[in-house]
């Protein structure tokens, strides 16, 4: 029972850790860009090469908030409700850390163009994969029959609704906005693991309530 509570403790002070490292990231090293826009500019640009802040924000940014989410999602596999092909959705999630370390180690042009250098063509591969695997992982996650309905109606809305904000993120009409709405494509998918792997009790029960 001891060790339960530890590890629920480890796991919670990991969510923390993410949350509070999304935003450092994100806000702090918009606010170290000084003329950061985040309406406009997607999170890649925070560390484009060339510019102020990029290998810092990259390393300690980036590089940082994806090891946290991969410590977390590591900590979090033991109590997962997920059996079957829904472990592999679950394992599948992992091309958000993944993508958040690759976008340290190969890091967009300024402007994030489509074409451009060999770091920004690996980074836009990579950026494409991670959402499309991404969304794949949540819609293999919702096939969990160890969550309520609720519970996998949810994952499965949220998989929807990542693709269908990363599919207006990318449309030339939708600059002017694409930094928002890749803001809130990511504050709903971090958000709402953030909030599962915090709910999770060492049985795995109540992320099915």
């Amino acid at each position: 029972m001891a060790g339960h509570r530890a590890s629920e403790k480890t796991r919670r002070r990991l969510v923390i850790a993410v949350a509070l490292s999304y935003v450092a990231t994100v806000y702090g090293g918009g606010w170290l860009k000084g003329h950061y826009n985040h309406l406009t500019q997607y999170v890649s640009e925070l560390n484009a090469t060339g510019t102020a802040w990029a290998w810092q924000i990259g390393v300690f940014g980036f590089g940082l908030f994806g090891l946290l989410c991969l410590a977390l999602l590591w900590t979090t596999a033991p109590v997962a409700p997920v059996v079957g092909i829904s472990r592999v959705g679950y394992w599948l999630l992992l091309a958000e850390p993944v993508a958040w370390i690759g976008s340290a180690l190969f890091p967009c042009d300024p402007g994030c163009p489509v074409d451009g250098s060999l770091s920004q063509d690996i980074h836009n591969l990579l950026g494409g994969i991670t959402y499309l695997v991404t969304a794949l992982g949540l819609v293999l996650l919702s096939r969990s029959p160890r969550m309520a309905p609720k519970a996998r109606v949810g994952w499965l809305v949220l998989a929807g609704v990542w693709m269908i904000l990363f599919a207006v993120m990318v449309a030339p009409e939708f600059a002017p906005w694409r930094g928002l709405l890749q803001r809130l494509a990511e504050f709903l998918l971090y958000g709402y693991v953030c909030a599962a792997a915090w709910r999770l009790s060492p049985a795995g029960s109540e992320l099915t309530r």
